[in-house]
């Protein structure tokens, strides 16, 4: 199967179903080099079963996924790591008693390749990754702006500081795409607007395109660059922020629906 228009990842008729809930039916969203691409719509519209499919979470009843070209749809979520997809999730992933740094430095482990020898003696090769990757933290950790806070227990710090964590172990994986679950939820005005700046960057300087389900649609109209409205399992709308915002399926589909949280058929 070749991707569809140069896209880097992909999900063709994908069919999903729990029990007598179909999630998703007949989906397809193809994700290019260079956008940021949102995942909208109501309460139980699917947008977290598409993400979990995307990601290897879950694996369709019908259609498939593929990466690059290649279909991945039988990949479990440590292959799919391994290949370039990056994820980060609705709740916070970080491990609370150690420090950022050692949080970030965490997301290398796909890329070890000393085992348990190098481990133990850590002969020049081991020693050589290991200041790489500790490089590359330091990296991310000034991208994040966490340069005060390299140090720190993460179980001490904010809701959106522990956020960043997450996402500066999310970058550690060196991710050819970055899929991203409600990133924003919970956070104060200036902290979304924090995320939204690193969410572009991450775009603009560091060439890494995002799929992104997020509630906030002034955030998603701000910084996206193409938009898939589902609703039922279905996509009833996809293109720019202005067509989705003119479009009269996705005023009709959100009259009368809660926007803030979502709790995905699954």
């Amino acid at each position: 199967m070749a991707a569809t228009g140069g896209a880097i990842l992909e999900a063709r008729a994908l069919g999903l179903r729990f029990g007598a809930v179909e999630a998703l039916k007949d989906v397809s969203v193809a994700i290019r080099p260079g956008d940021v691409h949102a995942l909208i719509g109501p309460n139980g519209a699917g947008k977290s079963s598409l993400l979990n499919c995307l990601s290897g979470f879950y694996h369709p009843w019908t259609g498939a996924v593929l990466f690059e070209g290649r279909d991945i749809s039988a990949t479990r979520p440590p292959e799919r790591a391994r290949m370039g997809i990056g994820r980060t999730f609705q709740g916070i992933q970080t491990y609370p008693s150690m420090t950022a740094r050692e949080n970030i430095l965490t997301g290398f482990h796909t890329q070890m390749t000393g085992g348990v020898f190098a481990g133990l003696f850590r002969p020049p090769g081991a020693v050589r990754q290991e200041e790489e990757f500790t490089a590359r933290a330091e990296e991310i950790i000034d991208f994040l702006e966490l340069e005060e806070d390299r140090h720190r227990i993460v179980g001490d710090m904010s809701y959106g500081l522990r956020k960043r964590v997450d996402l500066g172990r999310a970058l550690a994986l060196s991710p050819k795409v970055l899929v991203m679950d409600e990133p924003m939820a919970g956070m104060s005005p200036e902290e979304k607007g924090d995320i939204a700046r690193f969410t572009l960057d991450i775009r603009d300087r560091w060439g890494i395109p995002v799929v992104l389900v997020e509630h906030d649609m002034d955030v998603v109209m701000d910084i996206s660059d193409r938009v898939t409205v589902l609703e039922f399992g279905r996509i009833i709308a996809e293109g720019t922020p202005d067509e989705i915002r003119g479009d009269e399926r996705v005023i009709a589909a959100y009259l009368g629906g809660e926007t803030e949280a979502e709790e995905d058929a699954a």
